[in-house]
């Protein structure tokens, strides 16, 4: 299983971007970490999270989460981690079922997947489907169900603290990539990659595949 933001796609910067300019008009200035360790929650979650901190009341922050979504909607530009489509064809060769499991809604998620991954992934699993999202197991557990795949023999590739925590509630193998957050936020996990040519390494070894060829 493959989170979306941060791990499918390069999107982080523009959603912290568009969370700044949109908590910058309420007189509040984010930082970057403070965002990239709530992602993976729905943008409900988040928004109540860094209101209450701030001291902003629920009008506030329902305005704040409209023009979030503005900004993200003019900043957005959909760009892939370098060897992801290289890596997600070389487990469907072998026949590894796989899916996605996100924060993010699924009409914006599905948009995506359905142009570039339609063939690859048997799950996809948003905040729009399950009552109760990251960090709790709930979407992970839909999903193994979707894909047929009992908890503990699933792997779960994460870049964020609270998909990580949520795939280790559910029994899963989690493998932490560092496109968003530094090591040291990321020590849940049982694995930790820089980029996804050790993501791969670490899934044949997991998987016990043999790579037979390099990706370039």
């Amino acid at each position: 299983m493959f989170d979306f933001d941060g791990v499918v796609v390069k999107s982080m910067e523009q959603h912290f971007n568009a969370w700044r300019q949109a908590f910058l008009e309420k007189g509040v200035e984010i930082k970057e970490d403070e965002f990239f360790v709530l992602e993976g929650q729905g943008i409900n979650t988040i928004a109540h999270h860094l209101g209450k901190i701030y001291g902003l009341n629920r009008q506030q922050v329902e305005e704040v989460m409209e023009r979030k979504v503005n900004y993200y909607n003019q900043f957005m530009t959909l760009e892939f981690y370098d060897h992801f489509h290289e890596l997600v064809e070389h487990l469907h060769r072998r026949q590894v079922p796989m899916g996605v499991v996100t924060g993010g809604n699924r009409s914006r998620v599905e948009k995506i997947i359905n142009e570039h991954f339609n063939h690859y992934f048997r799950a996809l699993v948003t905040v729009d489907d399950v009552e109760r999202g990251k960090p709790f197991p709930d979407p992970f557990l839909k999903a193994a169900q979707m894909l047929n795949m009992a908890p503990q023999n699933c792997i779960v590739v994460e870049n964020a603290p609270m998909g990580i925590k949520g795939a280790k509630r559910a029994g899963m193998t989690v493998v932490a990539i560092t496109t968003t957050l530094k090591p040291d936020y990321l020590k849940q996990a049982d694995y930790i990659a820089h980029n996804f040519l050790e993501v791969e390494e670490i899934l044949n070894t997991l998987l016990g595949i043999e790579r037979t060829e390099t990706i370039k």
